[in-house]
């Protein structure tokens, strides 16, 4: 097998997520950290309709009783393998269309590009050229996967930022949908995110990679402790006094791992409904956890009204919730969240600095704490967009919960230790 020709494009230098202190932008008080207010982002994002290929933007708040604003937007064009319907949620409307506008635009660039290919070649071929490349082992592979050494895979460039060095990482982990190459695993969104800055593309795909590892901790170990409700800030009671209102019970978990930013997860139930589908939850990933739980409040309430529109193609990976009684999902509910130790709010580390880089730098501490010594990064926007949409991949961090066929070192460890799995021989 010969490495092909065809060469993809270089990786962004680690300085287009890390500007010097004079060209770093500034946070935009009042929008989550963002480096643009609202108003800002939605008349950019909305000049990036016709390029993106999203028809139509429409709120669907109304199709529940909860009120708390959720927009969807429709990209027919979506490559097959990715909903054309993607949802934002937020306290205001505007938020909340803003979400579903960013969403959107981030979906469209992390589709393989039409013009660029990949490199494709064998792990063993490269490591004989003295290319920097990744160990695909690294990325924590599916059981049963049939990749070797010597089998031909694509290869993208990403740029290491511990390192700054550019390295090739395995395509499928860079873009979806990609094909399943050796079932090494399935292409998916996790790290993936959308910024009006490239810095702030890089925190939020962080602290999604982050919030998956920190659920796959908590869920499979039963680490969560359960968050007193009268515990909670004003803008988080608020919220699920909205649901009690309505009959839809809540629960709220704070999960913490090594790398310290709390996970926060929500679970609602609508008592008067009495349907299985209308079990849902939402996660939020924050160094300050009021935004963590403002996020799974407010996602909570969009995977509900996901359920109540129909639109979205994901549902039919939920079709066991559709067939099973709403006496058995109460059941399971009841089972996973029983037993939970209690803890108030405030007792969630709280890391939020006020300001993009602030964070940033807090949670690069923390997966350096955490042993994670790489971090990859990929800009996947072309440069005229008035957005980044970076890819982060961490080799480490687990996604057991999302795929039960791969799991990792780190976690398999703590399960050995919790006597939930035997240790490798």
């Amino acid at each position: 097998m010969t490495i092909t020709s065809l060469r993809p494009p270089s990786s962004a230098p680690r300085e287009h997520w890390f500007p010097p202190p004079s060209r770093t932008p500034a946070t935009a008080s009042g929008t989550s950290l963002r480096t643009r207010t609202l108003e800002q982002t939605e008349a950019l994002a909305r000049a990036c309709l016709d390029r993106c290929g999203i028809t139509r933007i429409a709120e669907v708040t109304d199709l529940d009783v909860l009120g708390i604003p959720v927009f969807h937007t429709i990209r027919p064009g979506a490559a097959p393998g990715l909903n054309t319907v993607t949802s934002g949620k937020g306290i205001t409307a505007q938020a909340s269309r803003v979400s579903a506008l960013m969403e959107a635009i981030e979906r469209t660039w992390c589709e393989p590009p039409a013009a660029d290919l990949p490199l494709l070649a064998s792990y063993a071929e490269l490591r004989a050229r003295d290319v920097p490349v990744l160990d695909p082992r690294r990325l924590v592979l599916r059981r049963g996967h049939t990749w070797t050494q010597d089998a031909p895979i694509s290869w993208w460039p990403v740029r290491e930022l511990f390192s700054d060095t550019e390295v090739l990482i395995p395509a499928l982990a860079v873009f979806t949908p990609y094909a399943r190459e050796c079932g090494m695993f399935r292409s998916n969104t996790i790290g993936l995110a959308v910024g009006n800055s490239p810095q702030e593309a890089l925190l939020h795909g962080l602290l999604e990679a982050i919030e998956q590892d920190c659920t796959a901790f908590g869920e499979t170990l039963r680490q969560g402790r359960r968050i007193r409700l009268e515990s909670l800030p004003p803008v988080a009671a608020e919220l699920v006094g909205r649901f009690q209102r309505m009959g839809v019970s809540v629960q709220v978990f704070g999960y913490a791992n090594v790398v310290g930013v709390p996970t926060v997860f929500a679970t609602t139930d609508d008592t008067h409904a009495e349907d299985g589908m209308l079990i849902n939850g939402g996660a939020g990933c924050h160094p300050d956890p009021v935004v963590a739980v403002t996020r799974a409040l407010t996602e909570a309430a969009q995977s509900r009204l996901a359920v109540i529109s129909g639109s979205r193609e994901d549902l039919d990976s939920q079709a066991y919730r559709r067939h099973a009684s709403y006496d058995a999902m109460r059941e399971m509910l009841a089972t996973w969240s029983a037993d939970r130790e209690e803890c108030d709010f405030g007792d969630l580390p709280d890391e939020g600095t006020g300001t993009t880089e602030g964070d940033l730098r807090e949670v690069l501490a923390g997966v350096e704490r955490a042993g994670l010594p790489l971090i990859f990064a990929a800009e996947l926007a072309p440069d005229d967009l008035p957005f980044s949409v970076t890819k982060v991949v961490v080799p480490g961090l687990e996604v057991y919960h999302h795929d039960p066929a791969r799991l990792g070192t780190r976690l398999h460890r703590e399960m050995v230790r919790a006597g939930m799995a035997r240790p490798l021989s």
